[in-house]
Formats: C-alpha cells, sequence, structure tokens
C-alpha cells in the first residue's frame, strides 16, 4: 500500500519537473531589443524567465492530487470495511438535565398557567391545622384592612 503511494508521489514530482522545469531550460538568445540587428547571446550559459508557467501542469498536478486522494480514500475502504460501522451513535441513555427545550412557547404557557392558577386559586396548604391558600390578590386587602403585627397602621 505504501508502494502505491510513494510511486504515485515520485510520478507527480516528475511529472512536474518534467511540464515546468525542464521545458523552460531550452534558452539560447535574448529577445530582440530594439537597434540591434542581429542577436547574440551575451550569456549563453544563463537562463531567464520567458514567460510564466503554464497554467495546465499546475492542473495537471491538482487533478492527480484530487484523484489520488479518491483512490485512496476507496482503497482504505476496501481494505478496512468492518471500520465505519463500528461504533452506534444511538442514545442509550439520557443526559443528565437541564434538558434541551424542543417547544419553549408552550413550556413558558403551561409554566404561566401553573404560576396563574397558585397566585389566583383557592386550595389547601394543611388541611388538619386549617390553613388554606386564598388568592394573591384577596390576600393583599385583608392585609391592608387588618395590618400587619407590629408595623404601625397607615392613615385611613
Amino acid at each position: 500500500m505504501s508502494a502505491a503511494v510513494g510511486a504515485a508521489a515520485a510520478f507527480c514530482l516528475a511529472l512536474v519537473r518534467v511540464l515546468m522545469i525542464e521545458r523552460g531550460s531550452d534558452v539560447t538568445s535574448r529577445p530582440v531589443v530594439a537597434g540591434r540587428a542581429t542577436q547574440q547571446p551575451e550569456h549563453p550559459h544563463t537562463a531567464f524567465e520567458p514567460t510564466d508557467w503554464n497554467l495546465a501542469p499546475v492542473a495537471w498536478v491538482y487533478i492527480g492530487t484530487l484523484v489520488l486522494l479518491v483512490i485512496s480514500c476507496l482503497v482504505l475502504i476496501v481494505a478496512y470495511p468492518e471500520a465505519l460501522p463500528d461504533a452506534s451513535r444511538a442514545l442509550h441513555i439520557n443526559p443528565p438535565g437541564p434538558r434541551l427545550q424542543t417547544n419553549p412557547q408552550s413550556d413558558l404557557q403551561r409554566f404561566r398557567a401553573a404560576e396563574d392558577k397558585q397566585l389566583n386559586g383557592y386550595y389547601w396548604i394543611d388541611k388538619q391545622k386549617g390553613l388554606v391558600h386564598i388568592p394573591i390578590e384577596q390576600a393583599m386587602k385583608k392585609l391592608a384592612q387588618r395590618g400587619i403585627d407590629g408595623f404601625p397602621k397607615a392613615q385611613p
């Protein structure tokens, strides 16, 4: 497997070298300059860059890399078929609270309805002692009439 990857990498590097580097090394003369009738090389062993890189080899290297990646993924899937479904993603236990709300509007409506029922309803607190919860409006009126022990009474 590693030999195939190494061979593919060596092939890509050789392709880059042939297409990009060795193609531009055949320079024997300089470009024609105005006023010179004949062209003679000043430094015959000195190379210069006549143009920009050719984009076709760059595209081929890019495509070769993508093909290599796809092929290596397929080879790994075939080589290790039991590796993908090894872990179950199903939820077996409930995580500890607080849980996320799935419908916050209805949760808020239920919460406020329970609060309103508690604040505005009658219910027993302790039946044996005779303690009853009364609505808050009625409790405030009684408290305003009687007052609180230990507090000065308000002027009528």
